[in-house]
């Protein structure tokens, strides 16, 4: 090899050694530790979310220690659904809520003005319609007339009735029964519903239970809900400085997550108490990504839609769900995942992204 040759293998080594140090020094998702270590005093929060693997950036955070490595002592609170974590946030109860976009729809519609979404952080097709086989269900027409299982204000419902619309049904051509993802198993296992619709990891107790007395079909078409995390603006006039370094550790938490797969799915199954074999490929139908994405304005308007369409809500009016979106945060930590549409001159405070809070 001549001098020049071996100069210039050495001079692009240096250079991409440069330019990979320098990613791994300012850019905050690209390694699992902060930009800068936090020397401010540790602020304590409570957050709700439930036992499913959408919550996955924040069991690894938790877990891996990112949440007190940006300063945060994080209490996670689990609920059966995410209709009961936003009820405890509107109470005060907690300080953050994870849920499903359609739960936050739902909140908005019932007057939760104050509540402020910091972006979504995972995406997921884990919701199906399992229903009794040996009960003549044997394809999605058979439902008619039938006894279905629903949690009442959550994704499920809403992924019921387009799966009811995409089979030529409605609604109004099954009789609902309203039940907790827990009680579900039992329920159609004992005769008290015909049907259910409902996510992993509920499914997987009821395939344990009836085995080959139930039929089962993909529930969502393909269309992946969002499932994201909400606060107040009373919180964020509070606290400042939380949820950006809240939004920092999911970041860390994100990265570490696609680099150590393995461990991340050992860690996801034991806070869901769940033998990681039995979903093992199954997880990953959850993108684990930091997001504020337009097609989340386009999901929540769609849903909004279709719960006035069947009376499921008082208003008549669509929401300006831009007014409940506070973008600060993950656009000061990973600027290019905020990719929404933003009116000229702002549209009203939730999209402030100033950093100074959602007022302008």
């Amino acid at each position: 090899m001549s001098r020049k040759v071996a100069a210039g293998v050495i001079l692009s080594i240096t250079a991409g050694l440069i330019i990979i140090g320098g990613a791994y020094l300012w850019f905050p998702a690209f390694r699992w530790g902060p930009v800068k270590p936090y020397a401010g005093p540790v602020e304590k929060i409570t957050l709700a979310t439930l036992p499913i693997y959408t919550a996955g950036l924040l069991f690894i955070a938790q877990e891996k220690g990112f949440f007190g490595d940006n300063g945060l002592e994080v209490a996670v609170k689990s609920f059966q659904t995410g209709q009961t974590g936003m009820d405890r946030l509107k109470a005060g109860q907690v300080d953050i809520a994870s849920a499903s976009d359609f739960v936050l729809v739902d909140a908005i519609f019932k007057g939760g003005t104050s509540l402020r979404c910091l972006g979504s952080i995972a995406t997921a097709d884990i919701n199906h319609l399992m229903a009794r086989k040996d009960r003549g269900i044997l394809q999605p027409g058979d439902l008619k007339g039938r006894r279905v299982g629903v949690s009442r204000g959550t994704i499920a419902e809403f992924f019921l009735g387009s799966f009811l619309t995409f089979n030529n049904l409605s609604l109004r051509d099954v009789k609902l029964i309203y039940l907790a993802p827990g009680e579900m198993p039992a329920a159609l296992a004992n005769d008290q519903v015909d049907a259910v619709m409902v996510w992993d990891p509920v499914t997987y107790d009821l395939e344990k239970r009836l085995g080959e007395r139930i039929i089962s079909w993909p529930g969502q078409s393909s269309q992946k809900f969002y499932f994201v995390l909400v606060c107040t603006d009373e919180f964020i006039r509070a606290r400042p400085g939380v949820p950006e370094r809240l939004v920092r550790a999911l970041a860390q938490a994100e990265t570490f997550i696609k680099h150590h797969q393995d461990e991340s799915l050992a860690i996801i199954a034991n806070r869901i108490n769940l033998d990681q074999s039995i979903f093992k490929s199954d997880w990953l139908h959850s993108d684990y990504e930091l997001a504020f994405d337009q097609s989340l304005v386009i999901a929540m308007e769609d849903e909004a839609r279709w719960m006035m369409r069947h009376k499921l809500t008082e208003q008549t009016r669509l929401p300006d769900f831009l007014d409940y979106f506070y973008v600060a945060p993950l656009a000061k930590v990973v600027p290019q995942k905020v990719q929404i549409i933003i009116p000229p001159g702002g549209n009203g405070s939730g999209t402030d992204l100033s950093g100074t809070g959602p007022g302008r």
